[in-house]
């Protein structure tokens, strides 16, 4: 009997060890289930708040946008009605676009006149200079020919300007013609006699008879 109830005493702690280890691995199947079952639930909880809090940041970022894009919109709105409204105002009230058109309009006319004008007024000028030019060669030309009437031809001798294998004489020749010749200034030499005869029509002195003739001037030129 002592065989048989060691054999049945082994088998029961057998089968208790056995027992044992299969509960510990369920129990400890169970509590990895578990854990990993509270750790999906956490992972899951996390998930939809920070969701939650990035859908609610794109909103606010989303809505801030909005409200400074339609506030940019509504500012550039009443700046382009105040920039209507004012250049309408200045070109009504302050400066009349069609006033100011007509005014430069006459001013282009006027300049277009005086500009013409002036014109006139150089070309006149240039004219006159020339005239005075011409005026003045003629008379330079003139005072020469009279400087050199000398050359004038004679019946016998042809002047320099008169030459015979010419068929016709040289307009210097026809200008030697017309003038006339330079004449020498006269000296006027003073009287002697005009320091005596000062006083003789206001007859303040008696006239005094003269006894002696005063000596001609020493620097007298002669006659040519």
């Amino acid at each position: 009997y002592f065989y048989i109830f060691r054999a049945v005493d082994e088998d029961r702690k057998t089968k208790y060890k056995a027992a044992v280890k299969i509960q510990r691995w369920f129990r400890a199947c169970r509590v990895r289930a578990y854990l990993r079952h509270l750790s999906q639930m956490a992972i899951l909880i996390q998930k939809w708040w920070r969701g939650y809090l990035r859908r609610k940041h794109f909103r606010e970022t989303v809505e801030r946008a909005y409200f400074i894009k339609k506030l940019k919109f509504y500012n550039e709105m009443a700046v382009r009605i105040q920039k209507m409204w004012r250049g309408y105002y200045v070109r009504k009230y302050i400066h009349n676009f069609y006033a100011l058109k007509k005014y430069l309009k006459a001013i282009s006319v006027n300049n277009e006149f005086v500009r013409s004008e002036l014109q006139e007024y150089a070309e006149m000028k240039e004219n006159e200079e020339k005239m005075k030019d011409l005026e003045k060669k003629e008379k330079k030309k003139k005072y020469e020919a009279r400087k050199m009437h000398y050359l004038l031809s004679t019946e016998q001798i042809p002047g320099v300007y008169n030459s015979p294998f010419r068929k016709s004489p040289d307009p210097m020749e026809l200008l030697l013609r017309k003038s006339k010749p330079l004449t020498h200034r006269k000296q006027q030499v003073k009287s002697p006699f005009a320091d005596e005869l000062y006083d003789w029509p206001t007859c303040k002195k008696p006239p005094a008879f003269v006894t002696a003739l005063p000596l001609l001037p020493a620097d007298r030129q002669k006659p040519q």
